[in-house]
């Protein structure tokens, strides 16, 4: 009796200091949140908001506007502005929304395999806060968007669905978790293969069941393919819109030449390992110790050791993916970091449960070492000033209204030769210099400008990293040169300084490159004299008749 009722105090004390972490938690989500809204674009989201608005003009993506990103996120993109408008925000609250999906996820994963809903919250308040800190040029990516695919599918994985007496009904749910890892696939490929993880851990489960090895193999069977509609229903959608060549060209073809730029004197288990420790250590300090203690602590509940494996599966497949990349772009691993957050969330959990046995003195300690943890590793990297300074400037203009929004544009979203404040004052001299129905074309690496222009590309292609690559760009330059003869579009923009030797493979910039295509350069040099120079990008304009 006595025992029961310590038991029972315990069970108080320590529901009640969850009480502060779960209030902690949710205003880390919550302020996070509000720095992903004011988020501007980077170069990438350019891309995907040109092709997102050729989308509901009707267009298809890679024969009528090109990019080498698989499709699932030009569709996004044209979903969030049919949704909510032609605005930088528009995704941005696509994303929110999807971020606060994960948090919700997470809590019913949390309570599903650690038998807590508050070690998953702490598992999703650590994921959003590690992807705000990847800031505007590496959220909104592929990868992001397919990696909240992949925790739909987990929670499906752990549901009662895969539980149910009916083997219909569990066929009914593996068939969902594997239409969910097709979906997954048209984001980025390799987080399609997250299924595999899920179809053993499934199988497991109906082996335990019947303890037959043909029940084992039925969810992969069911999921393998269920996996193939989505897949199947796009490839139907290029096929009757006649843009199947284009987007074969493009993923066969093109893509694996830039693939291949990385792959020069690595190895595969070199590239793998490197692209586990970053994915462990080069984003938060506060992972690491995470796994360690979900890990090392005692199990709070019989499923934890089961979904740890479930989880890290995932993850290994996932690197694998980003190893056969050889980027290693930070926005690579937003699939891969919301899945570790997950497991390190548990670990915090379970640390904060011991501290909390020392009163005042213990949760003071944790707090402590929990805050330097964060502040010691962010995933901000390459931008001006630090992700804190720059949450405060976002936050001042939230409250404020100063700096101005374009001010804060100016002051936040500029990387190298990317200036996203510069692009907005071309594409206004370019709507002063032009017609709504004219046509322009951008020889470099600004496809905003044709975004916040309002004015039509003059080629399919967007920008020029095709024609500049040393694969595939004899091709490339042969469409492009029949797009501006058939287009005659009303200026030109020609970019310098923007070399990128891990696109194209060379150092030259896009005015540089114009010397190793004279069509190009014959093409700008005979009919548009140069009008205006601002920033690093030459405005021609086509002469008169």
């Amino acid at each position: 009796m006595s025992a029961a009722l310590a038991a029972s105090g315990y069970s108080i004390r320590t529901a009640r200091a969850d009480v502060w972490l779960v209030r902690v938690a949710w205003t880390v989500i919550a302020l996070s949140c509000v720095q992903v809204l004011l988020f501007g674009f980077g170069r990438d989201h350019g891309i995907y908001a040109v092709v997102g608005d050729s989308i509901l003009a009707g267009k298809m993506p890679y024969r009528d506007a090109w990019d080498f990103k698989p499709p699932g996120i030009f569709l996004v993109f044209a979903f969030a502005q049919a949704l909510f408008g032609k605005s930088m925000a528009s995704v941005r609250l696509v994303e929110v929304t999807a971020l606060l999906g994960i948090v919700l996820a997470f809590r019913r994963l949390g309570r599903a395999l650690f038998g807590s809903a508050t070690a998953g919250l702490v598992g999703g308040a650590l994921a959003v806060l590690v992807h705000t800190e990847l800031e505007f040029w590496h959220t909104a990516q592929p990868e992001f968007f397919g990696g909240v695919l992949t925790v739909l599918a987990l929670v499906l994985v752990t549901g009662r669905g895969v539980e149910a007496e009916s083997r219909a009904r569990r066929a009914t749910a593996w068939a969902a978790v594997g239409a969910l890892f097709g979906a997954a696939f048209l984001f980025k490929p390799p987080l399609g293969g997250g299924a595999v993880a899920c179809a053993v851990y499934l199988g497991a489960a109906e082996y335990r069941r019947s303890r037959r090895i043909g029940s084992a193999l039925l969810p992969a069977i069911v999921a393998g393919l269920a996996s193939f509609v989505p897949i199947g229903l796009c490839a139907l959608w290029f096929r009757a819109r006649g843009a199947w060549p284009a987007l074969s060209w493009t993923m066969f073809e093109f893509t694996p030449g830039y693939t291949r730029l990385g792959w020069d004197d690595r190895t595969p288990a070199g590239l793998f390992f490197y692209g586990l420790k970053e994915g462990l250590t080069g984003f938060s300090y506060v992972i690491p110790p995470g796994l360690a203690l979900a890990v090392l602590l005692p199990r709070s509940s019989p499923r934890e050791r089961g979904g740890i494996a479930l989880v890290t599966g995932i993850v290994l497949v996932q690197v694998v993916g980003i190893a056969m990349q050889a980027k290693f772009f930070q926005y690579h691993y937003s699939a891969t970091l919301p899945l570790l957050s997950l497991v390190a969330g548990l670990g915090l959990h379970k640390a904060w449960r011991l501290a909390t046995r020392v009163p005042v003195a213990g949760p003071l300690l944790y707090a402590a070492v929990l805050g330097v943890l964060v502040a010691s590793r962010v995933s901000l990297r390459h931008n001006p000033g630090t992700f804190w300074e720059r949450s405060l400037d976002r936050l001042r203009f939230l409250v404020l209204r100063s700096p101005s929004r374009d001010e804060l544009d100016a002051k936040l979203y500029h990387v190298v030769d990317y200036d996203l404040a510069l692009d907005r004052r071309v594409a206004l001299e370019i709507t002063r210099r032009t017609a709504p129905g004219d046509s322009i074309f951008i020889w470099g690496f600004d496809p905003h400008i044709y975004w916040f222009s309002g004015r039509s590309p003059a080629s399919r292609y967007l920008y020029d990293v095709p024609q500049r690559a040393q694969w595939q760009r004899e091709r490339a330059r042969d469409e492009l040169m029949r797009d501006l003869r058939e287009s005659r579009p009303r200026v030109v923009v020609v970019g310098h300084g923007d070399t990128f030797d891990f696109v194209t493979g060379d150092d030259l910039d896009s005015f540089d490159a114009l010397e190793t295509f004279p069509e190009l350069a014959t093409f700008i040099e005979d009919g548009y004299p140069l009008a205006e120079t601002m920033g690093h990008l030459d405005i021609h304009v086509r002469r008169s008749p």
